[in-house]
């Protein structure tokens, strides 16, 4: 699959832009400590009293200490600008949620939301899913509240780790290989709810809630591990007793694209599409959202159609947003990031996100993880010896430099890896934060691959455009002049993963 690189601006236009829009070349505002009539008693009048004030986007000018029309109209579209760069920052992990519904949907004739998406033979590199990998089974069924109602999802016991969240990504509950029946509903639902014997109400701020599945490949048992998720029910509590069968898609293979739009007029459309989906009057991230976004011409229950001038300040913020939030995400400035001390080892997760309101309202942090990831869970941040999965990721290799796909590195991985499972290392490109799109179709490599170890039990892999003679087995491709990353996953972790007794080295260049 061929993906539709960005729009970058050109280099002149990237002048332009930092200049006018962003302003940080101008001298820092200019101000009196007195008051106007003691400067004219003075004969003290700092130049800004009068007529003109200096500040970060260049010169603004005043009559009688008035902002002339031009100055207004300058200070409103810096203002609104501004705006649209938190609103991108805010809105894109709703937005890179709901192209995960929306891009299977266009990817697989027939399929519709409330259908089971099922990656039946793994996620593969013809879809673009941000930090997808190919060691579990996936599956997704997106739920439409405002439409249907609350809604059933009825989970057996099997080898079986997921959860349901709202639009957000904020997780309602984790559901592990115990199963479960869970009720979802709107948080102002005021309609009677019997809920079924067992069942767990939920409530989602969002119109629009989702469940997402793993089907764990146990001892090699790949069946156990589709049954896991295919087995799962959603269907409308209205229809309990008779339930409709799930209807499920299979998704191995079909090239579909389910990241946000890299198109700034697309992305912005497709916020103007998920407010609809948000209700201010119980959630206030929407309320602050939407009062960002009214000024800019996006509005719930309204068409998309931005004036000329707002078409510009949304573009120029989209671009801006997208590279604020690759620096957040790739170059986190948190102390403590770093999980193997002196390497370039980083958890994947700052915060927990059980702590909704400290995870929900640290932008920077939420920003961090949902710029290249989807779906944080509490069990993410949770010490569970033999119990779930851990992730930790890289960009760069021992020097500290980032990883490029012109060359080749060799990682240890040392013996005695702390798993009662597997582990996996994904490489993801830097611009779609998803399986690298190379010819071989495979981005990944497991302990569960056949696989050349050293005599000592460790393995080295290597991660280049060509295979090292002889090394093929335990090769990656990359693709050169493009950057890459990895996340590192352990299923199941032992003690030395928590307690750093065993530790993986950096990435280390091949010369």
């Amino acid at each position: 699959m061929t993906h539709k690189k960005r729009h970058w601006l050109p280099a002149i236009a990237l002048a332009a832009f930092f200049l006018s829009s962003i302003n940080i070349a101008s001298a820092a505002s200019k101000f009196s400590d007195k008051t106007t009539a003691e400067c004219l008693k003075d004969k003290e009048c700092p130049e800004h009293i009068l007529n003109r004030i200096s500040t970060r986007m260049g010169a603004l000018d005043y009559q009688a200490g008035y902002p002339t029309k031009d100055t207004v109209s300058r200070l409103y579209d810096e203002m609104d600008y501004q705006r649209a760069v938190l609103a991108h920052q805010i809105s894109d992990n709703l937005v890179s949620y709901y192209t995960m519904n929306t891009g299977p949907l266009k990817a697989i004739k027939g399929a519709k939301m409330g259908d089971l998406i099922l990656w039946q033979d793994f996620l593969d590199t013809k879809g673009i899913v941000l930090t997808g990998n190919d060691t579990t089974v996936y599956g997704m069924v997106f739920m439409d509240l405002a439409k249907n109602g609350p809604m059933v999802v009825e989970v057996p016991k099997s080898p079986f780790l997921g959860s349901v969240l709202d639009l957000w990504q904020v997780p309602l509950t984790g559901i592990n290989s115990n199963g479960g029946t869970f009720v979802i509903a709107t948080e102002d639902y005021q309609g009677e709810i019997n809920l079924p014997k067992g069942a767990k109400l939920l409530r989602s701020r969002t119109s629009i809630a989702a469940f997402f599945a793993r089907g764990l490949v146990m001892d090699g048992d790949m069946k156990a591990a589709i049954a896991a998720v295919k087995n799962s029910k959603v269907y409308p509590l209205s229809q309990i007793k008779n339930p409709p069968k799930t209807k499920v898609w299979h998704a191995s293979g079909v090239e579909m694209n389910t990241i946000s739009a890299m198109n700034p007029n697309e992305y912005w459309q497709q916020v103007a599409r998920v407010v609809n989906f948000l209700n201010p009057e119980v959630d206030e991230d929407a309320s602050l959202l939407i009062s960002l976004l009214k000024p800019l011409g996006i509005v719930p229950g309204k068409p998309y159609n931005p004036d000329e001038r707002q078409e510009r300040i949304l573009a120029d913020a989209a671009h801006f947003g997208w590279l604020m939030a690759q620096a957040i995400s790739f170059a986190p400035r948190f102390d403590g990031i770093n999980y193997y001390p002196n390497t370039q080892w980083e958890w994947v997760l700052e915060l927990d996100p059980s702590l909704q309101n400290a995870f929900w309202r640290d932008l920077e942090a939420r920003t961090n993880y949902y710029f290249q990831a989807t779906m944080a869970q509490p069990a993410m941040k949770v010490k569970a010896i033999g119990k779930g999965s851990q992730y930790i990721r890289s960009a760069k290799d021992a020097d500290g430099e980032w990883l490029n796909g012109s060359n080749t590195y060799k990682l240890n991985v040392p013996a005695d890896a702390p798993i009662e499972l597997f582990w996996s290392v994904t490489l993801h490109d830097f611009e779609t934060r998803s399986q690298v799109q190379n010819s071989t179709n495979k981005a990944a490599i497991s302990s569960y691959d056949k696989l050349q170890y050293n005599k000592d039990g460790s393995v080295d892999l290597y991660f280049g455009p060509k295979a090292p003679k002889g090394k093929e087995s335990n090769w990656v491709q990359t693709l050169p002049e493009r950057g890459w990353w990895v996340w590192f996953r352990f299923y199941s972790p032992k003690e030395p993963f928590f307690d750093k007794s065993w530790q993986l080295t950096d990435f280390e260049l091949v010369k």
